[in-house]
This record gives C-alpha cells, structure tokens and sequence, in this order.
C-alpha cells in the first residue's frame, strides 16, 4: 500500500500549487472474469495543458469467486498522456503494480483509455495489460467514473 499513499499525498500537493490543474476521485467497474466482477477506487491529479498528463493511483478490489482465476486485491500507480479533442480524450501511459497475479502477470503494465470529460465529471473505458511483453496477458478493463475538484 505504500506506493499508493505516496502517490496521493505527491497529487494532493502537486494539486495546490498548479492553477488549472485538478485532482479527481473514480469509482469503477472492473470487467468480469470467471463469472466475477471487480471494483476499483482512484485518485488522479491531471496537469493544466491542453493535452495534459494524468497521474493517477488506484485499488483494484480482489475477486473471491472466480475460479483458478481468483485474485487478490492490487494497487497501481500510472502516467498516462492525454489527447483532448473538445470533451473527448484518449489517453496511454504506463502503470506499476504491487502484485504479479493471474490477470495482470508483470509488475510493469501499459494503460490504455478513451472516454469523455465535463468541467466536474468524467467517463471512460480504460484497459491496463502488459500488452504481451511477457507471462499472462489477460489484463483488466473498467469503466471509471470521475468527479473533479
């Protein structure tokens, strides 16, 4: 848990001294595996530009229920470059995760996503895998909801 709570007091600070920049808290669905879902929990700070860099952190809640794929919870820092085009993006960057699992096999993964973006709120669809660079590569899809600061 350890990189997750540096990650967010860096985007908390990082937060108060940037103009435009903003700081939002996600809450997402994870795609399905084996019959069970997942949910996931994220901070992100976004910088003040017109294409602009997220850093965000997250938790991936476990999944109990799902055969040999069971797995645990996981934690995950990211960078991600974002291209706007009106309230349109699409974002890719890396991610680091605290565990290797069934799901997400490297520590080192790729995140992608594209979604849509008010002043307040935000939607996407996002996938983070290791994009076959090695092990398993199932990786995790989610639909993530934002609210912004």
């Amino acid at each position: 848990m350890r990189p997750l709570s540096i990650a967010l007091s860096c985007a908390l600070a990082l937060a108060a001294g940037k103009a435009g920049a903003e700081v939002s808290l996600g809450f997402g669905h994870v795609d399905e595996i084996e019959g069970e879902s997942s949910h996931l929990f994220t901070l992100a700070y976004t910088t003040a530009h017109r294409h602009p860099w997220e850093f965000m952190a997250g938790h991936i809640d476990g999944r109990d229920d799902a055969g040999e794929l069971n797995t645990p919870g996981v934690n995950f820092v990211s960078a991600s470059k974002q291209l706007r085009f009106g309230h349109w993006f699409v974002s890719g960057g890396i991610a680091w995760t605290d565990s290797d699992t069934e799901v997400l096999s490297e520590k080192w993964q790729f995140m992608t996503g594209i979604g849509w973006r008010s002043r307040r709120f935000g939607l996407s669809l996002r996938h983070l895998s290791n994009a076959n660079t090695g092990g398993r590569n199932r990786g995790e899809n989610f639909l993530l909801a934002e609210y912004r600061f």
